[in-house]
């Protein structure tokens, strides 16, 4: 069964006040007997998180095989290289069984950078940079509301005065053919025709 203790004391061990107290610990030995064929499921981790994916085998787009060959073990390198979509972490048919045991910090930091549970299976790169998470993250969000602020209204300058720029040599432009069509329309200017 899932290792019956909670991390309780997560954060005096160095992980966020969320932490990873609310999380079963599996053992890599739980893991590996939740092999494909072994224990009538399928269990693998991700990024430190252990995840149920028995009902998701039939629906793997490429085939539960796919999933059965790697399952018992840590398939983060695997599941990042096929470039798993948005969409596909959250897949309501994968579910959440805990963290690998010795993944507890790193489950932490995932937690303190803005994952939660309801993101599904988390990806890093998506993430606030480690640290910038609550007021921090927050203080990102303004800073970048701020630079949006001043950026939209530079753009908009910008863009009138190429606006302005290019409808002014379309007038230039206009007037140049206009005032040639009136000279050569009218033919040659009276003084040249009686000098002739």
């Amino acid at each position: 069964a899932v290792a019956a203790g909670r991390l309780a004391s997560m954060a005096g061990s160095g992980g966020s006040a969320r932490g990873t107290a609310d999380l079963a610990v599996v053992t890599a030995d739980e893991l590996r007997r939740h092999r494909y064929g072994e224990a009538g499921d399928t269990w693998v981790a991700i990024h430190g998180l252990v995840y149920d994916v028995t009902d998701y085998l039939p629906h793997h787009p490429g085939g539960g095989d796919l999933i059965e060959v790697v399952g018992g073990r840590d398939v983060t390198e695997e599941f990042e290289e096929a470039d798993h979509s948005a969409n596909s972490r959250l897949e309501r048919r994968i579910r959440l069984k805990g963290v690998l045991e010795g993944c507890e910090d790193l489950v932490a930091d995932l937690r303190a950078r803005g994952w939660h549970e309801g993101r599904g299976v988390p990806n890093p790169a998506r993430l606030l940079a480690a640290g910038a998470a609550s007021e921090g993250g927050e203080a990102h969000s303004a800073r970048n509301r701020g630079l949006g602020l001043f950026c939209v209204p530079v753009l908009l300058v910008g863009l009138a005065s190429m606006l302005l720029a290019t409808g002014h040599l379309l007038w230039r432009s206009w007037i140049a053919r206009v005032s040639c069509r009136t000279c050569l329309s009218d033919g040659p200017p009276a003084s040249k025709a009686s000098a002739s």
